[in-house]
């Protein structure tokens, strides 16, 4: 702790450390700020995750997306006709027989029910990186694999064409077990099953399930025989439906949004609705002046001191707080040593050290430089300066007293001394 300036009586500066009350002080802000980044993190993370899920669109330029595939089919002749709902894609087919239906759902929205409807729809169907509940529904007897990353698979194993074109594949998605069904060729065999099962649909066509979805993704199909893998099963009939499904299926389909979380979300909400209002009028300042005496208005110096304490007491100010009850001391000694208020610091302790046989560096230590750990040994430190001043006090006392001594008529401390023996003015001559 620093006192600073020429004089005590001249308000001097006072520089403590405020790093911990500055911290505690903008602790709520920190949090805030904190949950607000964490937020905003796990919000991008979130819609980060929900673009790449949609990744199969057609005007998808990023690395995950399949306008390659896309422009490479329309610059063949190929009509490529992009349905955002289950709806759309159904109604856009007008020759089945010679439509290819490319559909993925990254999200998982579509029901089991709703995968059925697709069954016969086209002549040919591509799921790229069917779900289970799509497996079920359109191939009971495939079994979902293991996930796979960057899995490069040189033997197609199959007798497909478009297979036998690709040769080679780097098969990054899902993994497909057809061993228990009938009619099934797996091609891309690994570890963990095959990148791309084809059978027959249930209803007439060909059911195409590719698990590697980097197939037809703009990052990776270059590499190997991506591309040709891709083009074989999309481009197989002149017209193609690139069907994506999404959240609008949900809100167009048979389930409302509504129901698609409980019951007791609605109520809930509302309840909190109504005491976050009723909490903002609790707390909120009531309309109308806050003062409504009449300025100026006289506070008891008690009332202050009080007030002061108790924000110190809050704060856990503690050394902000003794350096108040220095400042005082201070000043009282300054002026019971009749040093002015020019003196400084310095020459305040050199005084009081004169007149208490104190050490200037007890003195200094005591006005100056310990700082209060608790609060216990703030009140020591603060009952410490108490005595001080009554210890100066009883020795200016008695100074003043010595310098009476001669003098039978008692006088004020600090007034000047009578003259013991004043001249008598000259009377009257009789």
């Amino acid at each position: 702790m620093t006192i600073t300036g020429a004089a005590v009586g001249a308000d001097p500066t006072i520089v403590t450390p405020t790093a911990r009350r500055t911290l505690r002080r903008w602790l709520f802000w920190i949090v805030v700020a904190v949950l607000l980044i964490a937020f905003a993190a796990v919000y991008g993370l979130t819609s980060r995750v929900a673009g790449e899920a949609n990744s199969f669109l057609d005007d998808e330029p990023a690395p995950v997306g399949s306008q390659a595939l896309v422009e490479v089919l329309r610059d063949e002749g190929v009509d490529v006709i992009a349905a955002e709902t289950l709806d759309e894609a159904l109604a856009s087919i007008d020759d089945p027989a010679g439509t290819t239906l490319v559909a993925a759902d990254p999200q998982a929205v579509l029901s089991a029910e709703q995968w059925e409807r697709l069954d016969g729809a086209a002549a040919s169907l591509v799921v790229v990186q069917p779900p289970a509940l799509a497996v079920g529904a359109l191939a009971p007897t495939v079994a979902p694999g293991v996930e796979t990353v960057d899995d490069v698979r040189d033997d197609a194993g199959c007798s497909l064409p478009a297979a036998q074109r690709a040769g080679s594949i780097t098969a990054d998605g899902v993994s497909l077990d057809a061993s228990a069904a009938t009619g099934a060729a797996s091609c891309f065999e690994g570890s963990g099953g095959a990148a791309l099962v084809t059978l027959e649909q249930p209803s007439g066509g060909d059911l195409h399930l590719l698990g590697a979805g980097s197939v037809v993704q703009n990052g990776l199909i270059g590499r190997e025989g991506n591309a040709a893998l891709a083009l074989g099963l999309a481009g197989e009939h002149p017209t193609v439906i690139w069907y994506v499904a999404g959240t609008a299926d949900i809100v167009g389909g048979q389930t409302p949004l509504s129901e698609l979380y409980p019951g007791w979300v609605n109520p809930l909400a509302w309840l909190a609705l109504t005491v976050g209002l009723a909490a903002a009028l609790w707390r909120g300042r009531r309309l109308g002046p806050v003062v409504i005496e009449n300025l100026p208005v006289v506070v008891r110096t008690t009332e202050t001191m009080e007030g002061r304490a108790r924000l110190y007491a809050r704060e856990g100010s503690r050394l902000r707080a003794l350096d108040a009850l220095r400042v005082g001391t201070l000043r009282r000694l300054a002026e019971g040593l009749a040093l002015g208020s020019a003196a400084g610091v310095d020459d305040i302790i050199a005084a009081v050290a004169g007149i208490t046989g104190r050490t200037p560096g007890e003195l200094r230590a005591l006005l100056l430089d310990r700082e209060p750990r608790d609060d216990g040994e703030l009140v020591r430190l603060s009952d410490a300066l108490t005595e001080l001043e009554r210890l100066v006090q009883r020795r200016v006392a008695l100074v003043d007293d010595a310098r009476d001594a001669g003098s039978s008529i008692p006088r004020r401390r600090g007034a000047r001394p009578a003259d013991p023996d004043p001249t008598p003015e000259p009377g009257p001559t009789p």
